[in-house]
């Protein structure tokens, strides 16, 4: 079975150069998701921080927001 390619919407901070000691960097996807558990942290309360739900629920907010970039663009 093939798994499901994850549009993570390329890097955040692309490199303007690439050295011997570069790396891509952090995805878009992975930069949405912090910003958006930030968010649902101070909405929830530190009580919910340790929850992988919320996590999950990070990581959908980022896909929809890559989703809506995309139907921008």
């Amino acid at each position: 079975m093939a798994s499901k390619q994850i549009e993570d919407g390329g890097a955040a901070f692309p490199l303007l150069e690439d050295g011997p000691h570069s790396s891509g960097g952090m995805s878009l996807r992975d930069w949405f998701a912090g910003n958006a558990l930030v968010g649902i942290i101070s909405a929830e309360g530190e009580e919910r921080t340790g929850s992988p739900l919320a996590a999950l629920r990070a990581f959908e907010l980022a896909d929809a927001m890559i989703a809506a970039r995309k139907a921008t663009t």
